[in-house]
């Protein structure tokens, strides 16, 4: 069985990150995963590959709760310099949680790959290179895999490239949408820049609009949207990214075969 510990800022964004992990491994894997990952057994799936849980009801470690983790594990953080330069936005929350993973991994949890998620907001170039820094000073020594996702500018932006209106009314509100803004906010959704959450230019606020602010509609942006379109329309909001790292990393690691390429299907 495949352990997979998820470091992210909330409930929705572990939900995605959980379908769009599972989209990899399906679509990307050999037949026997899709098979295995599609079939009825819950049971089956899990002996597969699972979630780590934090110890404190959630399937996935808090990001805002780093240093209630750490103290639990009387985890002592370095506050130096990564490679002999000055940690970038992001660099010691990045090392804090790896150092934590390993700690953990060193205690007897199995752990084959790391997944850290975290939204970029208005700092992306910044938030990138310090998680950047943190990997590769993590990379040596550990054991697992490490996948970084940088939703740039949050996940809104990911659900999004999976939106295709289905009705009239979905139509409908993306024309407008589209005279509202401009542009395609699902083709170009990291150009939705506003932090304030009713701004025009609101990843939420579009994304609410756009899904009625229906939980199972915006679910099926990123579970029913060809992967391939998710790539397509992901390449400036940091999703391709994660998706090609995702199947680079954990494919081999699961079902030891190399990725298989994107196709329509």
């Amino acid at each position: 069985m495949a352990r997979l510990l998820v470091f992210c800022e909330s409930p929705a964004d572990f939900e995605t990150i959980q379908g769009l992990v599972d989209r990899v491994l399906r679509e990307q894997g050999p037949d026997w995963v899709r098979e295995l990952l599609e079939g009825p057994s819950e049971d089956a799936r899990k002996g597969f590959r699972d979630w780590v849980p934090d110890g404190e009801g959630r399937g996935y470690f808090d990001l805002h709760k780093l240093a209630t983790y750490a103290n639990r594990l009387k985890l002592r953080v370095p506050q130096g310099h990564f490679a002999g330069r000055p940690g970038e936005a992001g660099a010691l929350m990045g090392r804090t949680a790896l150092l934590m993973a390993r700690e953990l991994a060193l205690s007897g949890a199995e752990i084959d790959a790391v997944i850290l998620v975290w939204d970029m907001d208005d700092q992306g170039t910044a938030r990138r290179t310090g998680l950047d820094q943190a990997s590769a000073e993590a990379q040596p020594l550990v054991s697992f895999d490490i996948v970084l996702g940088c939703p740039d500018p949050m996940r809104e932006a990911w659900v999004l490239a999976g939106f295709e209106p289905q009705t009239e009314d979905e139509r409908a509100a993306l024309a407008d949408m589209r005279q509202e803004l401009g542009f395609n906010p699902c083709e170009e959704a990291h150009r939705l820049d506003a932090k304030k959450e009713h701004a025009k230019r609101s990843p939420k606020r579009v994304l609410d609009v756009l899904t009625a602010s229906e939980h199972e509609r915006e679910v099926r942006c990123w579970t029913e949207a060809p992967l391939v379109l998710l790539h397509a329309r992901g390449t400036h909001s940091g999703l391709s990214t994660f998706l090609d790292k995702t199947a680079e990393s954990l494919v081999p690691r699961l079902s030891g075969v190399p990725p298989r390429p994107l196709t329509q299907d």
